[in-house]
């Protein structure tokens, strides 16, 4: 819930009076109607064709560490495997064009570094990354998926005739057993806001369980952005609309409303004509380097010039991945995307924003406002009252991501911001 910072102003409401009494928010419904979580199948494996696990990559951990007893397997980590076994969610993630075919085509622009070499797919699926290797050559890949969703993987690679290259395991990457060091990690892994689900952790432990050093992670690096927004037809759908009914005042049922459509963030599709400002980056990821330790609490400052007069209604959060080896990125070419704010604030971390690699140096996949609509769409965090702000008015504070102790793969989200001389707080779960 939102807490007051100065004068009573709580949880997203910018006017004083009551709040509405707690609603249990309960589970994320996901992905549209389906109501299946968009989640971390890639736990890892038990296999076809079990084999010993080789000491792969170190990345700054000794040897006792690598050591460590695989984390059990929770109650949360057995119902999110179970609901990947719907074929919806596959049907809804292979339909999304932009995803799949920038995969397909990252796998086949490193086809030089793939052909002959062995994969591991963190999160297979029903296979289908997995098969883009092998047809660019992969001498074997490691299909891991601890979702039910395996068995039918393991039957397209028999009807493709893939038996020879493809395994499927079926189990948790931090149980399977692999007999040999791999050259490259392929895994589809990003939630809503990026981090939600908290599937890069399993990414991490195959890197540094098995990737060979000078290995190929793809994707390789991965940004998260977030900017202020106004919505005022979703506003006016979720609320204004109980003002008046077929004719009847029911306007008190709004500050009920309010509770129910905007407590928990919201996975929808905006435009750049909803957005205030330039984006800032909330966090940069090197998957060739990050651990899950930074993972379980992220802080970033922000700082934002309105360039319009409007409602403020909230906040907006999107991403981009990256597909590039371990040497190539950063680039420093002078180029940033049409969508990015140049700036030389020393806010942000890293003390800069980060630019996006020039195309033809980089394959990326955007879930931005600007460009093609993904199944990712974007995530809003609304308050239960709009702000108005001025054109060049300025919106500061601080976000704080952390995973949930109740269950990891959910994300608490900390919200401190501040304008026009009045100060809020918004917390909320993504569930």
């Amino acid at each position: 819930m939102l807490q007051p910072t100065d004068g009573g102003y709580t949880n997203g409401y910018h006017h004083d009076g009551a709040v509405a009494g707690g609603i249990s928010g309960g589970h994320r419904v996901r992905r549209g109607s389906r109501g299946r979580p968009r989640g971390r199948r890639g736990g890892g494996g038990s296999s076809d064709g079990d084999a010993r696990v080789s000491l792969g990559q170190q990345h700054n951990e000794d040897e006792e560490e690598r050591e460590k007893p695989a984390p059990p397997c929770t109650e949360f980590d057995t119902a999110y495997f179970n609901s990947y076994a719907h074929v919806g969610i596959h049907e809804e993630m292979i339909k999304d064009r932009v995803r799949t075919d920038t995969y397909r085509n990252a796998i086949f622009q490193h086809q030089h570094f793939i052909a002959g070499k062995v994969v591991v797919d963190v999160g297979c699926g029903t296979g289908i990354l997995s098969i883009f290797c092998a047809q660019a050559g992969a001498r074997r890949v490691y299909a891991v998926d601890a979702s039910d969703i395996a068995v039918q993987a393991n039957e397209i690679v028999k009807a493709n005739n893939l038996c020879d290259k493809v395994i499927v395991l079926h189990g948790r990457v931090e149980d399977v057993e692999i007999d040999e060091e791999v050259d490259i990690i392929v895994s589809e892994w990003m939630g809503y806001m990026l981090l939600y689900e908290s599937m890069l952790g399993s990414v991490i432990t195959a890197r540094d369980r098995w990737l060979k050093p000078g290995g190929l992670i793809l994707p390789s690096h991965a940004t998260l952005y977030m900017a202020p927004v106004t919505h005022p037809d979703r506003y006016s759908e979720s609320v204004d609309f109980w003002r008046n009914v077929y004719g009847i005042d029911m306007s008190a049922i709004m500050p009920l409303a309010k509770q129910c459509a905007f407590e928990e963030p919201s996975v929808e599709t905006i435009t750049v004509e909803n957005v205030l400002t330039w984006p800032q980056v909330v966090k940069h990821v090197d998957c060739y380097k990050v651990t899950t330790q930074e993972l379980e609490s992220i802080t970033s400052r922000f700082r934002f010039e309105s360039m319009m007069r409007s409602p403020f209604h909230g906040f907006a959060f999107w991403f981009d991945v990256e597909f590039t080896g371990p040497r190539v990125f950063p680039l420093d070419n002078g180029m940033r995307p049409s969508f990015v704010e140049p700036s030389n604030s020393n806010m942000m971390e890293d003390n800069q924003r980060k630019k996006r690699p020039n195309p033809n140096d980089a394959l990326v996949l955007s879930t931005a406002p600007e460009d093609p609509p993904t199944h990712w769409q974007q995530t809003l965090v609304y308050f239960y009252e709009p702000l108005d702000v001025e054109q060049d008015q300025v919106i500061e504070g601080s976000l704080t991501l952390s995973q949930s102790k109740e269950n990891a793969r959910f994300m608490n989200i900390h919200l401190a911001y501040s304008s026009g001389g009045r100060s809020f707080v918004k917390e909320s779960v993504m569930r």
